[in-house]
């Protein structure tokens, strides 16, 4: 006899799903997904913060060796004559330090005689060497932030020069007496010691975010804009208060900081500490046409890490330094010779 087996209803429908556990599964899976993305991406930011801390462990490595060697850290000079009447040719540390960095064909072959024309010319790319025009847009890996947008040849770190919006200590009519107090000098070479607050307690290099590059649009986290004679530009907490009134009212602005590692200029190689890390102040510079090499100015600390800037130390650490850090105390870390 056979016998005729019979599934019921609910077997059949045993390895199926209705619409609504469908849904509640799509539900589940959405939630987690909208927990695990932030997780995600907070840990890639993480690590590229930590691949910025060693890019700038590097440098600082580098420094050290190259101050091991002469005996005196780079200066930072654009040339000129000093007071002792000595000549000073185009120095800039990020230039100097390249045999230390595995890049001595490149240092090899740049014309250190023969810079360029002039700051305002180099927007359209005018330099009086063409071989310096060529390096100015090679891409240096070391020296760009991988957390910030990438430009060929750009330079993410620079020196400090200070906590006065001068990089020349020369009194003027116009003078701030912490101008040229910074970890590096123009045409100077300083040596271990000139830092009288110790090497641990001065900052070296820090980071700052590349410049938009839109002429068209400024950018007021990664532009600074132009001052002139009507705006109180002697101290730094005059620029403080000019750059606050300034901000989306002046009329030129440079929108190319940091697109180059060649050039001993602050517009791309060098910052101060008048402002605090990744101030919500826009930077702002002084000198008609000369805003491209904003020699006298304002610019700050920035980066694309979350609560701080990253900032190499002279004893070659590295350190996450907060946003909040009380400005008195960025500033005196921005001073090699405070005795703070």
């Amino acid at each position: 006899m056979k016998k005729t087996i019979r599934l019921s209803e609910q077997d059949d429908n045993c390895g199926g799903m209705t619409i609504v556990e469908l849904l509640v599964c799509i539900g589940i899976i959405s939630i987690l997904m909208a927990l695990l993305l932030p997780a995600v991406q907070s840990s890639r930011e993480t690590a590229r913060r930590l691949d910025c801390t060693n890019r700038l462990k590097q440098i600082m490595l580098a420094t050290e060796s190259f101050e091991a060697t002469y005996q005196h850290y780079p200066e930072y000079s654009s040339g000129g004559i000093d007071r002792s009447g000595r000549q000073h040719w185009n120095v800039c540390p990020f230039v100097e330090i390249l045999p230390y960095l595995e890049q001595s064909t490149i240092f090899d072959q740049i014309d250190r005689n023969r810079w360029m024309g002039n700051y305002s010319a180099y927007g359209s790319g005018q330099m009086i060497s063409g071989m310096n025009a060529e390096f100015a847009k090679i891409t240096i890996p070391i020296y760009q932030c991988p957390s910030d947008q990438s430009v060929p040849g750009s330079c993410n770190y620079r020196v400090n020069l200070g906590s006065g919006p001068d990089w020349s200590p020369r009194p003027s009519s116009c003078f701030d007496p912490k101008n040229g107090n910074g970890a590096f000098a123009v045409m100077e070479s300083l040596t271990a010691g000139a830092f009288r607050d110790g090497l641990s307690n001065t900052v070296f290099y820090s980071e700052r975010v590349i410049g938009g590059g839109d002429n068209a649009q400024f950018n007021p986290w990664r532009d600074y804009s132009q001052v002139d004679d009507r705006w109180p530009t002697c101290t730094a907490d005059e620029f403080q208060s000019t750059c606050q009134q300034i901000a989306g009212v002046a009329e030129k602005y440079a929108s190319f900081a940091g697109h180059t590692w060649l050039f001993p200029s602050k517009a791309h190689t060098a910052y101060d500490h008048i402002l605090p890390p990744n101030s919500r102040i826009p930077d702002c510079a002084y000198g008609g046409d000369l805003v491209i090499g904003a020699g006298v100015s304002s610019i700050s600390a920035r980066s694309q890490h979350r609560g701080g800037v990253n900032a190499a130390m002279g004893d070659g650490s590295v350190r996450l330094v907060s946003e909040n850090i009380d400005q008195t105390v960025w500033r005196k870390l921005g001073s090699r010779n405070g005795r703070d």
